[in-house]
Order: C-alpha cells, then structure tokens, then sequence
C-alpha cells in the first residue's frame, strides 16, 4: 500500500458530522486517515497522484455548492482518473454515463445507515490500495529481455 494513506471528506458545513467521525474512527481502523477539507481548500489543491473523495450532501444549500463544484472541477478530474467519488446524497444528482461507466462514481441514497457507508467506501478503498500495490510494473505485456 501506499505511504499517506488518506481519504477526503468534503465539508458543507462549519462543523463536522457524526458520520465523519465514525467513519474516520472505522478507516483508522485499517491504517487510513479521513482528512476533512472545504470546498475552497479542495479547488486549490494539485492533486499528483489518485485520490479518493466521499461526500454526503443534506440540504439545499450543499447540493448547490456540491453541484457548482461538479460542474468546474470535479467532473475533469473524474474523466482524468485522478479521483474515485463516494457520493452519499438525498438528491437525484447526475453524472455523464462515460463517468459512470469508469466505476469512478459510487452513489448511495440517503438515509443510509452509517455502518454501511463505512462499509461501502472501506472496502472499495481498501481492495484498491491492496491490487494497485501488487501489480506487475512491466505491464500486461511484459517479456524477458532475449540474451
């Protein structure tokens, strides 16, 4: 696995949630850290290498600042790869089907028990760090240099 092992919670609102806490108690658990991050931290940011990003979005007021940051930054990253999206919401929100169709997005309505998001997001973030770790770095078509 990696050395920083962290994940991003996107942060609506001043204060933090129990969800957060919980699931950042669960991914500690396993040797990863929930790092909260506002909206505006999260637009400065360069991001070198493949991040993961949950978001849990309540009211009227998180689905537009939500749906603003879709729009500018988050659906380019997400057709770069250079993030994987768990996405907990009351509202219908839409991606593109070529996002959808990359297994970058994970929705889930709410009311959702917070066991399960943890558990949703834990285990696709885990088996990742795990066969991204393990893999072959000559290739699909590797060969043995001829003498």
């Amino acid at each position: 696995m990696r050395k920083s092992n962290y994940v991003i919670y996107l942060q609506f609102e001043r204060a933090l949630g129990e969800e957060f806490l919980y699931m950042s108690r669960v991914f500690s658990e396993f040797g990863m850290k929930l790092v909260p991050m506002k909206l505006d931290d999260f637009k400065s940011i360069r991001m070198k290498e493949h991040q993961f990003v949950i978001c849990c979005v309540r009211d009227i007021r998180a689905l537009i600042n939500y749906q603003k940051l879709l729009k500018r930054y988050m659906n380019f990253m997400l057709r770069q790869g250079s993030i994987t999206l768990f996405e907990y919401s009351s509202f219908a929100i839409t991606h593109d089907d070529a996002i959808l169709k990359t297994k970058k997005v994970f929705q889930e309505r709410l009311p959702v028990s917070m066991f399960r998001m943890a558990d949703r997001a834990g285990q696709e973030i885990f088996s990742k760090l795990v066969t991204n770790s393990s893999r072959w770095p000559g290739g699909k078509r590797a060969k043995l240099p001829e003498y």
